[in-house]
């Protein structure tokens, strides 16, 4: 059985995290499936990616029974690991969307958070209870999570440990789309996709870059920032192609470069 299912809809690649039995618990093996998929997804000509989760729910953390057989040090590698693979995802090359059904709680909320964007059907849940085994959000929650919500609110969420439903999570601005109930959740995802998969590689890198920095960095270095990506898109062969086609009243033919 593959850890992770590959399958596509429309122009994207659907990655379906694949162990229903533990609620798509993150293992290490599972960790290696997203790696080395990730490596195909991004030369195969796909337009961006969708993770969901088999069976009942997207995925419920971090798998515990494997956590504590491993002890601090080879878990610590196990969260460092976590750490440049979530990284991966918040700069991948093509925009990633976590399309989330029933339980996203832990780690499975921090890789909803990793994603470039979160499409939700009406029964997701969301949480970072760690707080009520003692422990503490380790796969990025911390950073990624205030992130989306602002600091105040990731606390209330990490401190008291309570979980939020699909329509909570909209509210805040931890998720994108809520989508009604019945609706299917991957064509939903794709469907949200598809207002940005036909346009430019180039374009989507330096905004999504110069939007990712600014809240970790001043105005002016952002500003600077936002320059230094102006002046690669806008000397990319896509760039003129766009204007091209604009002035022509035609379609664009983006080629990514």
């Amino acid at each position: 059985m593959s850890l992770i299912e590959r399958s596509d809809a429309g122009d994207c690649a659907v990655l379906t995290l694949n162990r229903p039995r533990v609620r798509n618990a993150i293992s290490n093996e599972m960790l290696a499936a997203l790696e080395d998929h990730l490596d195909v997804v991004e030369t195969d000509g796909s337009r961006g990616v969708i993770i969901t989760g088999a069976g009942n729910g997207f995925c419920a953390g971090t798998d515990l029974r494997e956590m504590t057989d491993m002890g601090l040090d080879r878990y610590l590698e196990r969260v460092e690991r976590v750490h440049q693979l979530f990284v991966r995802l918040r700069t991948f090359s093509l925009i990633s969307i976590a399309a989330v059904h029933g339980a996203a709680l832990g780690g499975g909320t921090e890789l909803a958070a990793a994603c470039t964007f979160r499409v939700a059907a009406a029964d997701a849940v969301f949480g970072l209870p760690e707080i009520r085994l003692g422990v503490m959000p380790s796969y990025g929650g911390t950073q990624t999570v205030s992130r989306l919500i602002g600091e105040n609110r990731a606390l209330e969420l990490m401190l008291s440990g309570r979980n939020l439903t699909a329509t909570e999570a909209l509210d805040i601005g931890l998720i994108n789309r809520c989508l009604p109930e019945g609706r299917n959740l991957v064509d939903g995802a794709c469907e949200f996709a598809g207002q940005m998969t036909p346009y430019s590689l180039v374009a989507q890198q330096g905004i999504r870059a110069c939007g990712a920095a600014s809240g970790d960095c001043t105005l002016e270095a952002g500003m600077a920032l936002e320059r230094e990506h102006t002046r690669e898109v806008f000397a990319s062969d896509d760039a003129r192609e766009g204007v091209a086609a604009f002035l022509e009243k035609r379609t664009p033919r983006f080629r990514d470069c």
